[in-house]
């Protein structure tokens, strides 16, 4: 059974933890059994999240990168640790790791045709040495090399889980920037559609930092937010960022809508006299509006929206984009459809690792502009003397 479970590694724009997903996957003819065996969240210390957020700085020490980037190689190892202690499981019943790492930085190609390029830290061969366990990471860098962002990466996931031969869906994740997959009723993989609509948590985390002096890092709830009212003449004005009218294939990280994005919010709020809750009101109404214009740009038709992300846990967020969807039914989590919604990300990525050992190529081109279809990532091997070759046949074998 070893060659039908895989782990899947997330530290996602937040920046908060590690997610972590063992999961369990069978080939059944030319489809995919997937069930997520466990999963565990191993949040960041104060002190290694701070770490993090100063690698994002275009100036930070190459050699300060380079020692984070084995550091936070052991964070994950210690997520997977806690992950098979949990699960009762050792090494060996692993066939392999898909580890994502940390974004640090993320530039997409231009419109102009300049070459996209970026960075995720989280030393793979580390990973390997003290987890035991093979390891496939670096997903984005080969659809960057064939012309495509590098992003997004979970379309295929939510193809191969969440279509649907009845009805049109969408699939939105809000983590630190929010992305959709839009799955078209009865599509086939060259009908899927999906791109990054801009901030999703990332901005409200970085406004209540900002509000509150470093004394709270989210919204719990949306308990600020909610308490203020929407300045509309100010929503307009920032609803004009060039990004929000950029045609897909597009995806966006830290490097537009971070700390100095929240800045210039913050100081637009404080000439206009926004109090803190209007200014958490109004950039809420900013993530949700900017969702659904890009749901708008690609459904004339009523959909089913299936969410996952940590802005699930926002109600004022998901009021305030239920309002502004009007094709959308009522919207469901991904948890409803067997994806715990905390973990998808991480179920996904153990999927892209699992899919890469059988030589399938997991990118989607519509979705990332991507000239063909590519396998995604590459392999460090735990063990000596095991070659790759030798992995693929066997699940092949099995498989058949």
């Amino acid at each position: 059974m070893k060659d039908h479970y895989a782990i899947g590694l997330m530290s996602g724009t937040s920046a908060d933890g590690i997610d972590a997903a063992l999961v369990q996957i069978t080939p059944n003819g030319s489809e995919l059994s997937i069930g997520l065996e466990h999963a565990t969240f191993e949040p960041y210390a104060a002190e290694e999240r701070s770490r993090i957020f100063a690698a994002f700085a275009p100036d930070f020490p190459a050699q300060e990168l380079a020692r984070l980037n084995w550091h936070m190689a052991e964070w994950f190892a210690r997520a997977v640790q806690r992950l098979l202690d949990e699960a009762g499981m050792s090494p060996k019943d692993v066939l392999v790791i898909g580890s994502h790492g940390q974004t640090i930085a993320h530039y997409p190609p231009q419109p102009q045709g300049a070459q996209g390029y970026g960075m995720q830290i989280g030393e793979p061969a580390m990973i390997a040495a003290l987890t035991g366990i093979d390891v496939v990471s670096n997903f984005r860098t080969a659809d960057m090399a064939a012309g495509g962002q590098g992003a997004p990466l979970i379309p295929y996931f939510d193809y191969a889980l969440l279509k649907s031969d009845i009805e049109t869906r969408v699939v939105l994740n809000i983590g630190g920037i929010a992305n959709i997959t839009v799955l078209p009723a009865g599509a086939s993989p060259k009908d899927v559609v999906g791109f990054d609509t801009g901030p999703g948590n990332m901005i409200l985390d970085g406004l209540v930092e900002l509000v509150t002096d470093g004394r709270q890092h989210y919204d719990e709830e949306g308990a600020l937010a909610r308490a203020g009212r929407c300045h509309d003449q100010l929503l307009h004005r920032w609803l004009a960022h060039p990004y929000f009218f950029r045609t897909p294939p597009k995806s966006t990280g830290r490097e537009l809508f971070g700390l100095s994005y929240c800045r210039a919010l913050y100081d637009d709020a404080k000439r206009e006299g926004l109090t803190p809750p209007d200014l958490l009101r109004t950039a809420t109404a900013l993530t949700a509006e900017s969702i659904a214009r890009g749901i708008r740009t690609q459904i004339t038709e009523p959909f089913a929206l299936i969410v996952s992300g940590g802005g699930i846990n926002n109600p004022v967020l998901m009021d305030e984009l239920k309002s502004r969807s009007h094709l959308m039914r009522p919207w469901q989590s991904a948890t409803e459809y067997g994806i715990p919604s905390d973990f998808k990300e991480a179920m996904a990525f153990a999927l892209l690792a699992w899919q890469f050992c059988r030589g399938v190529p997991t990118n989607v081109p519509r979705a990332t502009g991507a000239a063909r279809s590519v396998v995604q990532g590459s392999w460090t091997p735990a063990r000596a003397g095991i070659q790759i070759d030798d992995r693929i046949a066997k699940i092949k074998e099995r498989g058949k």
